[in-house]
């Protein structure tokens, strides 16, 4: 029997709003629930999300799943796969924007987005607890921004890019005051490399590209790399490569070898060498068994 790819949700799926043309939407939780089924299913789209979650769930990010409970923020990139199951008692608000939604009018650099910790990035989990001292400061910001943008009245989308700034940088302090940090210099340097992989991991399998990017040696990179994030610099790379290889065989209709030309791989066997090094299973295996899985649990 043949499996679907999942689907892709634009933003113009979402609710009507003049902001919706400025690339922001914000929607309650349940309604988006109720309103677009598709959602409770594994799904992509290309623009970011961050989702205030207020009760039991289980999260779907990009293959991996975790279950939570109280408040929490879930962060999405554009291309990345995920869903969330949860009951009716679970309520919340889903903020979805675009970048140039953020970064217009920005006074300061328009990289403060990609410099957060929570946008492509495959070292943190794009989930976090809200602490319980800020929990009702944080759902009033939320539904700050879901009044803004319901009423759109002039001035809102000032308004709103204010106030995701002030959330993103508060879930920054969260984040850094939970996990240990490097020190600065070396944590610049890791985000930059990440978001060099994010936008090179197709052409550039080599270290070299990347650390004369970035103005360092390849032995310096990735001890640094090595140090900040447990994993050699070029696992970072293959990772990437993996995860957009599970993607595709998910979300597209591109054959195995298809799939394998798009990632830089010249032999399909040795696309499907790498693939079954690390899922223990070949592509046609993987893309059948994923796709029957989220199909069954969105039955």
């Amino acid at each position: 029997m043949k499996r679907e790819a999942i689907p892709a949700v634009a933003l113009g799926d979402y609710r009507q709003s003049l902001l919706r043309g400025e690339g922001f939407v914000a929607v309650p939780y349940q309604e988006s629930r109720a309103w677009n089924p598709t959602l409770l299913t594994p799904h992509y789209h290309d623009f970011f999300q961050m989702s205030l979650i207020r009760g039991p769930a289980r999260l779907m990010h990009d293959f991996r799943e975790t279950k939570v409970r109280g408040d929490t923020l879930f962060f999405l990139s554009p291309g990345q796969i995920h869903a969330v199951q949860s009951g009716k008692e679970t309520d919340g608000t889903i903020l979805s924007f675009t970048r140039e939604f953020f970064d217009a009018g920005a006074a300061g650099s328009t990289q403060f987005l990609l410099e957060l910790p929570f946008y492509y990035t495959a070292d943190f989990p794009p989930w976090m607890s809200v602490p319980a001292r800020a929990r009702e400061a944080t759902a009033a910001l939320f539904d700050e921004i879901q009044e803004e943008f319901n009423q759109a009245r002039p001035g809102a989308a000032e308004i709103i890019r204010a106030f995701l700034r002030i959330l993103l940088v508060k879930a920054s302090r969260w984040r850094d005051h939970e996990q240990a940090t490097a020190p600065q210099r070396a944590a610049s340097l890791v985000r930059d490399f990440q978001l060099l992989v994010e936008r090179n991991y197709r052409d550039w399998q080599a270290l070299t590209p990347y650390a004369r990017e970035l103005g360092v040696s390849a032995n310096h990179l990735n001890d640094v790399v090595s140090e900040a994030t447990g994993r050699p610099a070029g696992e970072h790379v293959r990772q990437r490569r993996l995860l957009d290889a599970k993607r595709l065989l998910l979300y597209s209709e591109l054959s195995v070898a298809e799939i394998g030309y798009q990632l830089g791989f010249k032999d399909p066997s040795y696309f499907g060498r790498f693939f079954r090094r690390y899922e223990d299973r070949t592509p046609a295996e993987f893309r059948d068994e994923i796709r029957e899985k989220y199909q069954k649990e969105g039955a």
